[in-house]
This record gives C-alpha cells, sequence and structure tokens, in this order.
C-alpha cells in the first residue's frame, strides 16, 4: 500500500487555505470600493443602516448638502472597519482604494497610528475625488416616499469624466553662486591680515629735517604708520590691534600708510604717536596685527 506523505498534504492545505482568504479579501475588498446606485425607495438613512455608519458620514464622504439622494446616483460606500494587530493606515487606504487623508479626515484623526480592537470609519473608492454626482430626480424619504410601480424609473445617469490631472513640469531654477563670506574686523572688510612687528615714532623721537611730512608728502600725524611698501603698499588703509599702549586708541584704530624708514622692512611698521621720548621708549618693539582693508 502506498504510504501519504502528511507533511506534503499539510502544506498543500494551508497553501490552498491562504489563497482562498487573499482572493476572499481581494473581492471583498473590490466590492466595497465600487460604489453603489442609489435605487427607487432608498434612503440615506437605510443605507447608513446598512452598513453600519451615520447619515453624516455619508453626506461626508459623498459631498452631500441634504438627506436627499436620487435614483440612479452613484454613491460611494462609506462603512466601518475594525483594526487589527499590525494594521497601517496607508496598507487600509489602498485596499480600499481612498486615501489616508480621507480616512484621517473623516475620522478626526492628527496622525497615521491605528489602536488595535478600534474601529474606524472606512470612505471605500474615494481616491482623493469623492464628489457626489447629483441626477435630477431626487429619491422620496422614507416619510413620503410613495409606492416605487408609481415612480418611473430614471435613466441612469452618466457620470462626468474627470480628467486626469496631470503634474506641471518642476521649473529647475539656475542657483546662485554661492559668494564667499567676506572678513571683517571692528566691522570692515579685509583683503589680509598679517603679523606684524610695531614700533613707534613721533616728535620726541625723530629730526624734523623733513618739515614735518611723510614719504608720501603728507603732514605726520597720529593714524599713519611707516611701512615696507614691498608688503604693505603706500596709501593703503589698515587696521590695527593687539598692542598694548594707553597712547593709542583701546582695541585697535584705522591707520594710513603714508611713510616709510630706513629700519622698517619686511613684516615691521612703525606708528606715529604724538608723544614724549620717554613715552615713546615705553612702547619698545611689540608684536601687533595688522588687517589690510578693502
Amino acid at each position: 500500500m502506498k504510504k501519504i506523505n502528511l507533511k506534503k498534504w499539510a502544506c498543500a492545505a494551508i497553501v490552498a487555505a491562504g489563497m482562498l482568504t487573499i482572493t476572499h479579501v481581494q473581492a471583498e475588498a473590490a466590492g466595497l470600493a465600487d460604489p453603489i446606485i442609489v435605487k427607487q425607495g432608498q434612503t440615506l438613512s437605510h443605507l447608513a443602516a446598512q452598513y453600519g455608519t451615520s447619515v453624516q458620514d455619508w453626506k461626508q464622504v459623498n459631498h452631500l448638502s441634504s438627506d436627499l439622494i436620487y435614483a440612479g446616483q452613484k454613491l460611494h460606500i462609506v462603512f466601518p472597519y475594525h483594526v487589527n494587530q499590525g494594521d497601517q493606515l496607508a496598507y487600509i487606504a489602498n485596499r480600499y482604494e481612498t486615501t489616508v487623508a480621507e480616512i484621517q479626515a473623516i475620522n478626526g484623526m492628527q496622525s497615521d497610528r491605528l489602536i488595535a480592537g478600534s474601529t474606524i470609519i472606512i470612505p471605500a473608492g474615494t481616491n482623493g475625488y469623492y464628489k457626489a454626482a447629483t441626477p435630477s430626480v431626487p429619491v422620496q424619504s422614507a416619510q413620503d416616499a410613495i409606492p416605487a410601480e408609481q415612480v418611473q424609473e430614471q435613466p441612469p445617469i452618466k457620470q462626468p469624466v474627470v480628467p486626469a490631472r496631470v503634474a506641471p513640469t518642476p521649473v529647475v531654477q539656475p542657483v546662485a553662486a554661492v559668494k564667499p563670506a567676506v572678513p571683517t574686523i571692528a566691522g570692515k572688510e579685509y583683503s589680509k591680515a598679517l603679523n606684524m612687528t610695531a614700533s613707534a615714532y613721533g616728535p620726541g623721537n625723530i629730526m624734523w629735517q623733513w618739515g614735518g611730512k611723510t614719504f608720501t608728502g603728507t603732514q605726520v600725524r597720529e593714524g599713519v604708520i611707516a611701512v615696507d611698501p614691498k608688503v604693505i603698499p603706500l596709501g593703503s588703509k589698515v587696521y590695527v590691534t593687539g598692542y598694548k599702549s594707553p597712547l593709542l586708541p583701546a582695541g585697535g584704530f584705522v591707520a594710513t600708510a603714508e611713510d616709510t624708514g630706513g629700519a622698517i622692512k619686511g613684516n615691521r611698521i612703525d606708528i606715529y604717536i604724538d608723544g614724549t621720548q620717554s613715552q615713546l621708549k615705553q612702547f619698545g618693539m611689540q608684536g601687533v596685527k595688522l588687517y589690510l582693508l578693502k
């Protein structure tokens, strides 16, 4: 007698059951996603009760301004859904051909988080555009309904064709070149920063054989410095800081490179200070920071 492979038989049974379940779920979802056509004598309250929802839910989903509905009118089904463990709002929306936003709107949800065991309302088959078409003949409400044989059935109303929304072609905006940030010192833009050695000169330690004139012919005064023209061009505006002297402005000052000197070579500057010989000696040689202003 031929032995039956129980393991293979069990696997086949599980696969078959799974296929039946999937087919049933797909059929159920497709049926609810399709709109219904209102029949003569049906009322909105009857439909809401049939699907276990409220008249207000049906009015909101189908954009109805009153409780009256019409024979031949297409309405999207509104039904309650029991949330299972692991359900996701995007999956439910896709399954019933609606959108996450519409499910959130009708349920007053602030997020897409679902709670297992809760019940939510599903606006089936809307897909972001669920405004119902309005035929011309209303269905009577339950209170004033007349026998169906006395009412001539209205022909089905053709639904307006809604053109597909074509996304506009995005316009690529040219990206402006990002300009590099210009460095500043004391609110002034500069092009170069140099470490310099500074000394001081003035009426207390110079001879006035040049008539008190600088190399460029201007009058010597506070705010003038002597430089090596190979390092700092004559006429340049500079900002000097880093010194320690009560004879100069605290923090730093703007000077003009108008003078030269025999000992002023390379990264050396001589700062004019209107002081005595003793005061100028006290200044000595100091390391300073010089910024070449724009």
